[in-house]
């Protein structure tokens, strides 16, 4: 950034700072309303799959996600130790923030076409994604949701499970394979210990400079990235992307799809949310944003660009 470009960054940080004592005592007035649970708890495991399998795909979802009642929703996962894992991120969520996430009913093992776990969970009523709402929003109602985001990802930041901890990457008792645009498009590890990942990314660096030598690539002109930036691993939503935003009828944010949630250091939420706005090419307006929600990382940005990754300028 330049130096007028980063001393409006600062300014503009500093006030949103201002405002968020404010706005997170007027966020613990709202919230969604608590709702009974649905009549589908009663089902079996068995009439939930046979009401999964006839079921048809929620409209407007990305996920493999049928509607199997007025008020249930039925995910297919690829593979259960993610199915776990992520039902169990959903519960950490709904028990240590505010943060309105699905219900989790219950998790099912079973063998279909897309994998070999089911989650059962709410159906988020009336809503749309932020996707398709934010160019139709306010200038207050905009700014109302970046606030809350904040306040979301401070929240996220703070989850705990002391088991996980020391593991990077989704929530396991072992380590396991992880997902994020911050290692491409295919799923690396897994990473015994933050040092493995440590060295995961240390190999990249040495893997672009040994593509600049070759001629393959320019130069990244950048060392390894410092070992501070490993000290500490965080509870990461880690795919905050506007798809798995959900704005509904009474203007409440939900946050949706935790398949990639787990632990990882604390820049990875940032470098996520800024993948996933290139890829997908959001509104240049919420790409500025992602900066004053999740906690920036402007060095390690720049330093994963020298390296090679970057998604500014993929083809629709």
């Amino acid at each position: 950034m330049s130096r007028f470009e980063c001393i409006a960054y600062y300014l503009a940080a500093a006030a949103l700072t201002v405002l968020d004592v404010p706005f997170g005592v007027y966020f613990s007035f709202g919230g969604p309303p608590n709702t009974q649970l649905p009549d589908s708890d009663a089902w079996s495991d068995e009439e939930i799959i046979h009401a999964s399998e006839t079921a048809p795909y929620l409209e407007g979802s990305d996920d493999k996600l049928v509607q199997i009642s007025k008020d249930t929703v039925v995910k297919f996962c690829r593979h259960w130790d993610g199915t776990t894992s992520e039902s169990l991120a959903m519960e950490l969520v709904r028990k240590q923030t505010q943060i309105p996430v699905p219900r989790m009913r219950r998790t099912i093992h079973y063998l279909h076409p897309e994998g070999n776990g089911l989650i059962v969970m709410d159906l988020i009523e009336k809503c749309q994604r932020l996707l398709d709402a934010w160019p139709s929003q306010s200038l207050w109602q905009k700014l109302k949701i970046i606030l809350t985001m904040r306040l979301y990802l401070r929240q996220i930041r703070q989850v705990q499970h002391p088991p996980s901890h020391s593991i990077p990457g989704p929530i396991s008792s072992t380590p396991q394979r992880c997902d994020g645009l911050q290692f491409g498009f295919d799923s690396k590890g897994p990473f015994p210990t933050i040092s493995a990942l440590e060295t995961h990314f240390r190999n990249a660096h040495s893997a672009a400079e040994y593509n600049a030598l070759l001629g393959r690539a320019r130069s990244s002109k950048c060392g390894p990235l410092n070992s501070s930036a490993f000290s500490s691993l965080v509870f990461t939503h880690n795919d905050l992307n506007m798809r798995n935003i959900l704005l509904d009828e009474n203007h409440v944010l939900w946050i949706v799809d935790w398949g990639f949630a787990g632990f990882y250091p604390p820049w990875f939420e940032y470098l996520g949310m800024k993948y996933a706005s290139q890829k997908d090419q959001n509104p240049e307006s919420w790409q500025r944003s992602i900066k004053y929600m999740a906690e920036p990382a402007f060095e390690i940005e720049e330093w994963m660009k020298n390296i090679g990754y970057d998604y500014s300028n993929l083809p629709r």
